[in-house]
């Protein structure tokens, strides 16, 4: 019997690893042709070139239908000169009610129909682009890798759509100077087209797209015919003035006029310099603050433009964290003073000077990225109150932060990649560095797929005191078909520090993991298309060689076919386990209860003017006096009103009864609290789109908090917690606190590239031990509390220096 039952696992996974193999489809090809006649962009294709180039294309269905024919037939063409690419689309429908044209803001389709144009100038499934245009002539333009989509890429390019009784038009116009691609020869130039209808809730592409085939644009299809081109200089100027006024809490005002510049620089079509002078982020989004009751930092989005534009090639590995440039000063917690003095003034952030970025492509498929930023000197303020004398303090020293990323195509769509992040202060403040090999390898038609990794951190300290740390990881899967899985392994040890320009919220750990996932894209009676997964990781708290915990997780999620609705369930059960950070002493660690949890999200379509989605999080906890039964739950009503008008709501709410944190250290025992937890975060969106140029956004957020300590207990050094009777009073732990932001922002597009905007953003904390305060009391209080308050005024201009130079 035992033999046997080896003898079928082994078949079964055989079958996983080895059977249902991807077929691939017969790549499509399409013809494009040079021009020398003047295109005009008016979405109506009168002149003759396009009447003789325009044929009718068959797409096929990626969602609700997969692989079949779209119900819809569409007309594409395509031409090219020195300058442009130009591509016509025409649509038809059954009547005009079935076209869905929702304004809103650029790079947000609504639910509105669209046409993608997406290519791969290399050719190589490495690096490509979307450019996308709504049926409200909205556009829609994002870079894409091998990894995924970047949608923060901006280029200047021309489209135009018209709407008839029984069709729809679409005319683009992408300069060549917005791409890059090889100079000699274009004969590897890959292309793919994409519509979208939202009445049909149909997703189908002219070369088809198999989701159960890893990758996306080695799925795209050849364009024949493609000629050399000579592209004009390729060098743009946007510079801005803005002005800012500012209020702090404490009532003081501040008006700046800013002026600055960015510099964009394209040498022979294959490598871009980017250059901001004096960089203006007044009007990057508000942070999503929260009360953090964990031992880790918290991580927030990059919302500044520079830093999320074109720099995809640096995201490799997960080694660069950009808010670390301008981000807190160092030392800002760490200020020095006697018993008469008190610190005035503190900055939490440093100005920055100026930001370079360069990157391109060698035609050996050599990808180069360097990104430099310079961050000026932080200071302190200190006043002596008993002198009135004030004296500075050097919170942080002029830096210099810099990341190389070297990254080599290898056959078959795989890579080998080095990274290279350093921080350099000056004076006496610690320089840091990271190095790490990457190396990535596919099997043909990238069904198999294997990941490897090695980082080493470095810290140099004064006195030749280095810390130096290590990262390993490998994965080896396989990644294309129905059936799907793999295995990795990863490791940071005790020394591993990425934080001066990167970011890991913890280090000393291994991990091992592994899963097996089904998906399902042809259609059956109830679904669409749906996907089974079971995974299993484990933990181990590294330089003990002890477990920290194990989770196993058996998921489900799939598109019923009938109302297009999404589902997604999991269920996860988390093995007794050790925590060896909330302790906040190294090598000490609390026993975890077991836990069982099921997770359940259900989404309508969103396609729809209006629709819902709600989730909800059960949590039992086993064997347990100190942790019981927590609910998660959240949910978020989005609609349209009109072609203008678009309103979402959203509402997380966790109720965590009762778990168990530190508190304080008494007498060198560790003491914890028995706390219930309860947070409500609600969140307001509404966009106002006038035209597809001008654009009002408005987004307010509420984050309440409370956290109740009922009893106290001691860590024992073999992690029980045994209650105590410390003399201190737990209820002085108690928390209440409210964060409430409100972002406004307007913007006018008043030439190509070239925007003015005016933003308004208002913060308001309010904190207090209050833990019997209802929620409209704290909202009241809040929204009474002294608030913080920007108002930024800013116009940036866009020069080609090709406009220039004809003048």
């Amino acid at each position: 019997m035992k033999l046997t039952y080896i003898k079928a696992s082994i078949i079964i996974l055989f079958s996983i690893f080895f059977g249902n193999m991807t077929t691939l489809h017969a790549q499509k090809s399409i013809k494009i042709n040079r021009t020398t006649e003047s295109i005009k962009i008016d979405g109506e294709p009168s002149e003759a070139i396009w009447q003789k180039h325009l044929e009718t294309r068959e797409f096929t269905q990626r969602s609700p239908d997969n692989g079949k024919p779209s119900k819809r037939t569409s007309q594409i063409g395509l031409l090219y000169d020195d300058s442009y690419l130009y591509v016509l689309g025409i649509f038809s429908v059954e009547n005009s009610t079935e076209i869905n044209n929702q304004l809103t803001e650029r790079d947000d389709p609504g639910n509105s129909d669209y046409f993608g144009i997406q290519m791969d100038p290399f050719g190589e499934a490495r690096e490509g682009y979307d450019f996308t245009v709504t049926a409200a002539n909205v556009q829609l333009d994002s870079k894409l890798t091998n990894t995924g989509n970047y949608d923060n890429f901006n280029v200047v390019w021309d489209s135009e759509v018209t709407l008839h009784d029984n069709y729809w038009v679409v005319e683009v116009r992408i300069p060549f100077n917005s791409i890059r691609f090889p100079k000699d020869a274009l004969d590897n130039f890959k292309i793919n087209f994409q519509r979208f209808s939202s009445k049909l809730n149909e997703d189908s592409f002219w070369s088809p797209i198999d989701p159960n085939q890893n990758g996306y644009m080695n799925q795209f299809g050849t364009v024949t015919n493609f000629k050399s081109i000579n592209p004009p200089l390729n060098l743009s100027l946007l510079p801005f003035v803005s002005v800012v006024h500012e209020k702090s809490v404490d009532g003081e005002t501040k008006t700046t006029l800013n002026g600055g510049m960015d510099l964009k620089y394209v040498y022979d079509n294959a490598y871009t310099l980017d250059v901001s002078l004096i960089p203006d982020f007044s009007q990057a989004q508000s942070d999503n603050q929260i009360l953090n009751l964990s031992p880790f930092e918290v991580q927030f989005n990059e919302n500044r433009q520079f830093f999320v534009e074109g720099t995809e090639l640096f995201d490799k590995g997960g080694y660069l964290y950009t808010r670390r440039i301008g981000g807190r000063p160092i030392n800002s917690d760490n200020i020095q003073i006697s018993e008469e003095e008190e610190i005035i003034e503190n900055p939490v952030s440093t100005n920055i000077l100026n930001l370079i970025k360069f990157s391109g492509k060698s035609k050996s498929g050599l990808s180069i990225g360097v990104l430099n930023g310079i961050t000026a000197k932080s200071e302190a303020t200190v006043r002596n109150t008993e002198t009135n004398e004030q004296r500075s303090v050097i919170t942080n020293p002029i830096t210099n932060y810099n990341s190389l990323v070297l990254d080599q195509a290898l056959k078959n769509n795989g890579s080998l990649t080095l990274i290279n992040n350093s921080v350099l202060r000056n004076g006496s403040d610690y320089d840091a560095n990271l190095t790490a090999l990457l190396y990535r390898y596919y099997s043909k038609n990238r069904t198999y797929s294997a990941y490897f990794k090695k980082g080493i951190s470095q810290q140099y300290f004064e006195n030749d005191r280095n810390e130096i740390g290590h990262e390993y990881y490998a994965y080896a899967g396989k990644v294309s078909g129905k059936w799907t899985g793999g295995f990795s392994y990863y490791l940071i040890d005790d020394k591993w520090d990425i934080n001066d320009f990167g970011f890991n919220a913890r280090n000393n750990q291994s991990r091992w993991r592994g899963d097996v996932s089904y998906a399902e894209n042809k259609p059956n009676n109830t679904f669409s298309n749906y996907q089974l997964f079971v995974l299993g990781e484990h933990y181990y708290y590294h330089s003990l060689q002890q477990k920290e915990n194990a989770n196993y997780i058996l998921g489900f999620n799939g598109t019923l076919k009938k109302s297009q609705a999404t589902i997604f369930a999991d269920v996860t059960y988390s093995e007794k386990g050790k925590n060896f950070y909330e302790a906040r002493i190294k090598d000490r660690h609390f026993n975890k209860p077991a836990k069982f949890q099921s997770f359940l999200e259900y989404q309508t379509n969103a396609n729809k003017n209006l629709s819902f989605s709600g989730y909800a999080i059960f949590v039992n906890h086993f064997n347990s006096e100190i942790y019981k039964d927590d609910f998660i739950a959240g949910y978020g009503i989005r609609a349209r009103a009109g072609q203008h008008l678009y309103a979402y709501f959203s509402q997380g709410f966790e109720n965590l009864t009762k778990s168990a944190g530190f508190i304080a250290m008494e007498n060198d025992a560790i003491v914890f609290g028995q706390r219930a937890i309860n947070v409500l975060s609600n969140v307001f969106t509404l966009n106002y789109a006038v035209n597809s140029k001008l654009n009002f956004n408005l987004r307010a957020r509420h984050y309440w908090i409370q956290v109740a300590y009922s009893k106290q207990f001691q860590l024992q050094e073999n992690g029980v917690l045994t209650e105590s009777n410390y003399d201190l009073n737990v209820d002085d732990f108690d928390d209440n606190f409210n964060q409430f932001n409100i972002d406004v922002l307007g913007t006018w597009q008043f030439a190509p590239a070239s925007e003015l905007s005016l933003s308004y953003k208002l913060g308001a904390n309010y904190f207090n031990d209050d833990i019997r305060s209802s929620y409209l009391d704290n909202l009241e209080k809040t929204l009474g509390e002294n608030t913080s308050s920007t108002i930024s005024l800013k116009m940036t201009y866009f020069l080609d220096a090709n406009i220039l130079r004809k003048r």
